[in-house]
């Protein structure tokens, strides 16, 4: 890419609101995770859904390329399959489910897949193709894997399976962010009863992991050789309202400019429904963004944005492209100003869990739901290494 600030960039955009993406920030949560983990265990980076809308590409390259990552964890086989597009090597294992079409073309391309139902093993032994997997043992969140009492008879199956091959084998921790859970133990006791009947049998997983950002943020992860980290990597904690002792990084910034400066009388309505109604004559700030580009509207009257380093309340209904806020009587601030929904300026910071906390919801929905009709920009080492413009149609 030319060698331009994001500044310059941005004068290019002066009315468009735009996501901000930290891989420097990124690869300092990588090591943090890697700093409280036992040597030698591993990491598989779950990149799944555009990296919890970080963009996948990207992310996985730096985790790749400078990050020690070897492994990565998507969702659905077109995942794995862009990831190869885009110059991963590292394998990359698909956490759902794949057709014939898909085992097929995936088995060329270096993608490992997970058994979560048992009458897969049927339809792979019949791909007459070799297929790598893990297996997914449901110890407690009855979603998607094989339950525990299923594991002998899966033993059984793959047995006569000679172009199935078991790799590894996990689970999902359910509830590991909840304080003072007892379902972390019940379910590495189902998890541990699994491991050792494949093992008894002939059929030792090189690969066990449930390490999910929660379980090893807060627990021993004791016989894993890998950990499967996801919301962690890009500077969210699992639960907005906890502290997990963890230093990380935001990650993703979602950021715009002030459009317009009004002077509004005492007594005037602001936005859509008018719930916002100003207390004495103030100026109100428009601001290029709204729910379209990942900010909810549930901000409205509760949220708020930074200006010139100083926090604003967010007045009225958040509108789908833009927003406002009451900058008061004597205001020092003017059009063309840059204004942050997301990220910091000066000593202030809104992250993406303050963000979460105020719709009761979780960092993982508002990282999910940025926009992808506004531009991104990839910064490392503190210059940006690729811009890619929103998709408008």
């Amino acid at each position: 890419m030319e060698n331009l600030r994001l500044e310059d960039i941005k004068n290019r955009l002066p009315h468009s609101p735009y996501v901000e993406i930290s891989l420097d920030n990124l690869l300092h949560n990588a090591a943090q995770i890697r700093s409280v983990l036992p040597s030698g265990i591993g990491l598989i980076a779950v990149v799944k859904d555009c990296a919890y809308g970080c963009g996948c590409a990207e992310i996985a390259s730096v985790l790749e390329k400078q990050g020690g990552v070897e492994f990565f964890a998507v969702a659905r086989p077109q995942e794995a399959f862009y990831l190869r597009e885009s110059g991963i090597n590292a394998p990359v294992l698909i956490l759902g489910q794949a057709d014939e079409n898909e085992i097929r073309l995936g088995v060329k391309q270096n993608v490992v897949f997970t058994l979560n139902d048992i009458k897969e093993i049927k339809e792979w032994k019949e791909c007459g193709v070799d297929i790598r997997f893990h297996l997914h043992v449901d110890t407690g969140m009855n979603r998607m894997g094989i339950l525990p009492a299923e594991i002998n008879d899966v033993i059984g199956q793959l047995k006569n399976a000679q172009n199935l091959h078991l790799e590894g084998v996990y689970t999902h921790m359910a509830s590991a962010d909840e304080p003072n859970t007892s379902t972390v133990s019940q379910q590495l006791d189902r998890f541990t009863y699994c491991i050792d009947q494949l093992r008894k049998n002939g059929l030792p997983p090189i690969h066990i992991h449930y390490g999910n950002s929660a379980a090893l943020l807060r627990f021993p992860i004791d016989g894993c050789t890998l950990v499967r980290p996801g919301i962690a990597l890009y500077g969210c904690n699992p639960d907005p309202a906890q502290n997990f002792n963890a230093d990380l990084k935001q990650v993703a910034f979602l950021k715009s400019r002030v459009v317009k400066m009004k002077k509004v009388a005492a007594g005037e309505p602001v936005s859509y429904c008018g719930n916002y109604v100003t207390k004495e004559e103030t100026y109100i700030a428009t601001i290029a963004l709204g729910y379209a580009h990942g900010l909810p509207r549930f901000l409205g009257n509760v949220g708020d944005i930074l200006i010139g380093g100083k926090r604003y309340r967010i007045a009225g209904n958040v509108t789908m492209d833009y927003i406002m806020a009451d900058a008061g009587s004597n205001p020092k601030i003017n059009a063309g100003d840059d204004a942050v929904a997301i990220g910091q300026q000066g000593e202030e910071t809104i992250t993406a869990d303050e963000v979460a906390l105020h719709g009761k919801t979780i960092g993982y929905e508002i990282l999910c739901n940025l926009g992808t009709s506004i531009n991104r920009f990839y910064t490392l080492n503190g210059k940006i290494i690729r811009h890619e413009p929103g998709v408008i149609f």
